[in-house]
């Protein structure tokens, strides 16, 4: 295209010509620069877009996740819920300021999160807040509220991986392992190895302290080639709250069962203790065996005493250390007289004999002898070559249970 220049316009006043001729001028230049313009346009080999483009434009993200200045894209007041605030959106950003109802952290401290959308009235999403806790959390078609979740720390992992990693219990709190009737609960706890944990036990299993039923726990801390323990305790308990402990140590193996005495078992003890001067006296004839009375008691822990009869009945089933002391002012020096521990009215157990070396002595025994619960005891003097009645002046008994 081809800009036509015009004549100039001449008029005989030469003032307004040249005024009317200067804008021509004008005009013309600009012409001449706009046709410049259009003219490098025409022949510019470079597009300025394709389709290609204009296709990836229009297929972009043109719903907005974050405000136009990359911040959230939805504020929650304090006087708001985070709930009603996203439940509508699309997977977006949010902002919930300290004290939200429905938010997961403390009334002051604010969250940062995003919501992830794939159909409608279901998200889910990941927020944090400013203290550095993280939560994940979700809610469904119907709910009425988010369901949060907050995820685990690096404290919280590290106090897990210190923390108990070998299993006491079964994940249900039962027991690690049960002994069932005729199983070794010996070898079957030892072929664990070196191990802390729960176990059952019948009262009919083999190696048990007891018939009656255990629960209980065992600690093995070494272990051979095999796989067993070599060095560890069991402890078990019946159902009569009795407990026991037994422990295994390579080099001598188990050491037996052993019974732990309560304070209920040392306060239930026999333990008779009898001293009476004056209502001791007993004559007893020659070859005649003659029950030995004592009188008062000074100490008779479990009623077990009867005075009239100088007799023990014993409650506990037991191993029992007695002590007899007797004295005579008219006994035969150089006779020979058998002191004797009856039950249930027969003999049961000789003290011993007593060889008087004058004639006024004092004799003074002990026996120690297992006895049974309901046991009646007492004691007798049986004089021997003293050819005549002889006279016990006072005597003293004290029985103990040992255990």
């Amino acid at each position: 295209m081809e800009i036509k220049e015009p004549k100039p316009f001449e008029v005989n006043d030469k003032a307004h010509a040249d005024l009317f001729n200067d804008m021509v001028k004008v005009l013309l230049e600009n012409d001449t620069g706009l046709l410049g313009q259009l003219t490098n346009h025409t022949h510019d080999t470079k597009s300025h877009t394709t389709e290609a483009e204009k296709k990836k434009w229009n297929e972009s993200q043109s719903y907005k996740i974050t405000a136009d200045n990359g911040s959230q894209l939805i504020n929650v007041p304090a006087d708001a819920r985070i709930f009603d605030a996203i439940k509508n959106k699309g997977t977006c950003t949010f902002f919930a300021a300290a004290g939200v109802e429905d938010s997961p952290t403390p009334s002051n401290i604010s969250l940062r999160g995003i919501q992830t959308v794939g159909q409608d009235n279901i998200g889910t999403g990941f927020a944090v807040d400013i203290a550095g806790n993280a939560y994940s959390f979700y809610y469904n078609d119907g709910h009425t509220a988010i369901n949060w979740t907050k995820l685990p720390t690096n404290t919280d992992k590290n106090k897990w991986n210190e923390g108990q990693l070998s299993k006491i219990t079964a994940d249900n709190g039962g027991v690690i392992i049960s002994i069932s009737d005729g199983e070794d609960l010996l070898e079957k706890i030892v072929s664990l190895g070196s191990r802390h944990g729960t176990f059952y036990v019948t009262g009919k299993a083999l190696n048990t302290p007891t018939t009656r039923s255990c629960r209980g726990m065992y600690h093995f801390t070494s272990q051979d080639s095999n796989g067993k323990g070599t060095f560890g305790w069991i402890m078990a308990i019946d159902y009569n709250n009795y407990m026991y402990t037994n422990y295994l140590d390579l080099n001598l193996g188990w050491q037996g069962w052993k019974r732990v005495l309560t304070k209920e078992d040392m306060e239930n003890t026999s333990f008779v203790d009898t001293y009476d001067q004056d209502n001791s006296l007993v004559s007893a004839a020659e070859n005649v065996a003659t029950k030995l009375v004592f009188g008062k008691t000074r100490a008779d822990d479990l009623s077990e005493y009867n005075r009239s009869r100088a007799e023990i009945t014993l409650k506990n089933s037991g191993l029992y250390l007695i002590r007899l002391y007797i004295t005579s002012t008219n006994i035969t020096v150089g006779s020979d007289n058998i002191l004797a521990c009856y039950v249930n009215g027969s003999e049961y157990q000789r003290f011993g004999n007593w060889n008087p070396a004058t004639s006024s002595s004092t004799c003074v025994l002990y026996l120690l002898q297992k006895l049974k619960a309901g046991d009646k005891v007492t004691f007798y003097i049986t004089p021997r070559g003293t050819s005549k009645t002889v006279s016990i002046n006072t005597a003293y008994v004290t029985m103990s249970q040992l255990r």
